[in-house]
């Protein structure tokens, strides 16, 4: 067991200086680990790396935390929350500490000290469920969007709110890498707003009318299916992800979208914010990758994941087809890129690690 901890973390330095478009192609599944109760109704219902991409948090509805010590390649601590249940479970810039949304008894917001496995502190004002959480990358703000079409802006010191906006099914949101900008998505009004963080208070400085796309591309699940939001570590795009039919890449800066990337088959199994469907709820299933070049992805029910070359031009149609794509034997509904080392971690009932070919082994089980 040693020495694979040993070969693990020698494949972990080696590959963190390789740079993506070089393996990219060559990623296979390494390792696999269960929910904490191993059921087949058990889902995995988030995923996020720390800064320093040393740990992995999974949220599941078995009501647990499970965190994962990357370098060792193992299951290093198993939280229970029975009592308030728990979502979208993300790293605070301290490692130790987790944010977390509930999922019974009320919609608060929980900071977890991952050491002593106690509540540093709640913050209540939701009341309805928390759809999404960003974290800002330069100091200690997030924002919360919920179900009860509010989006509330938070500090981590302080229980208290420090703003909030009222606005039409505000599901998703996500911070610019700068952290100067944050981008809300209300589905229903099939728009992007962009507001400047220090002057959330004031109009958006830019509303992105996506619904002429949603038309074109997406029109049976129009108003419905959106289920991610995120910007490139470049600042140059913005990712408008859906459970079915792909993904709209957007320029970030005007909103018109570049590309809608294709190659998906399917639903990947989770509900969207604004579904009502009685699905196990996700976070989406694409994400940048952290040179802000590729987006990676499930390919809804088949056992894949897919890669898009954003630099690649897409066809007349503005169709974008995937670079590649490497299997595995399970869906994958959630999906992170580690933002130091060249490694994926993907979900579904089960949380897998991914590694380029060349250094990868088969699965564990």
């Amino acid at each position: 067991m040693a020495e694979g901890q040993q070969q693990q973390q020698q494949q972990q330095t080696s590959l963190q200086s390789q740079k993506v478009s070089d393996i990219i192609r060559s990623y296979r599944p390494t390792k696999a680990f269960k929910t904490s109760k191993n059921e087949p109704t058990n889902y995995v219902t988030s995923l996020d790396f720390d800064d320093q991409g040393d740990y992995l948090v999974a949220a599941g509805d078995d009501e647990t935390i499970q965190v994962f010590d990357i370098k060792e390649g193992k299951s290093s601590k198993t939280v229970p929350s029975k009592k308030y249940g728990v979502h979208l479970a993300r790293f605070t810039h301290h490692s130790r500490q987790v944010l977390h949304a509930s999922t019974k008894v009320d919609d608060s917001l929980r900071l977890l000290d991952l050491h002593n496995e106690g509540y540093v502190r709640y913050f209540s004002g939701h009341t309805d469920k928390v759809t999404s959480l960003a974290l800002s990358p330069g100091n200690d703000a997030f924002i919360s969007c919920s179900k009860d079409n509010t989006v509330s802006l938070w500090d981590l010191n302080s229980r208290n709110v420090q703003g909030k906006l009222n606005l039409a099914t505000p599901y998703l949101v996500a911070f610019d890498p700068s952290a100067s900008v944050i981008a809300i998505a209300s589905q229903s009004t099939a728009s992007v707003l962009l507001y400047d963080f220090r002057n959330y208070d004031k109009a958006p400085f830019s509303t992105f009318d996506l619904a002429p796309y949603e038309e074109r591309y997406t029109p049976s699940t129009r108003g419905r299916a959106w289920t991610r939001l995120e910007f490139s570590n470049d600042g140059k795009h913005l990712l408008v992800g859906t459970d079915f039919h792909g993904h709209f890449l957007l320029d970030a800066f005007d909103g018109v979208v570049k590309a809608f990337l294709v190659g998906k088959n399917g639903s990947s199994g989770r509900a969207a914010p604004v579904s009502t469907t009685g699905k196990p709820v996700g976070q989406g299933d694409a994400c940048f990758t952290p040179d802000g070049r590729y987006v990676i992805g499930g390919s809804g029910d088949q056992p894949d994941i897919l890669m898009w070359d954003t630099q690649q031009p897409p066809d007349s149609n503005l169709f974008l087809q995937p670079m590649g794509r490497s299997s595995h034997r399970g869906r994958t509904a959630l999906i992170e890129y580690n933002p130091r080392y060249n490694m994926i971690a993907t979900a579904d009932k089960e949380i897998v690690f991914w590694l380029p070919e060349d250094s990868s082994k088969p699965a564990d089980k």
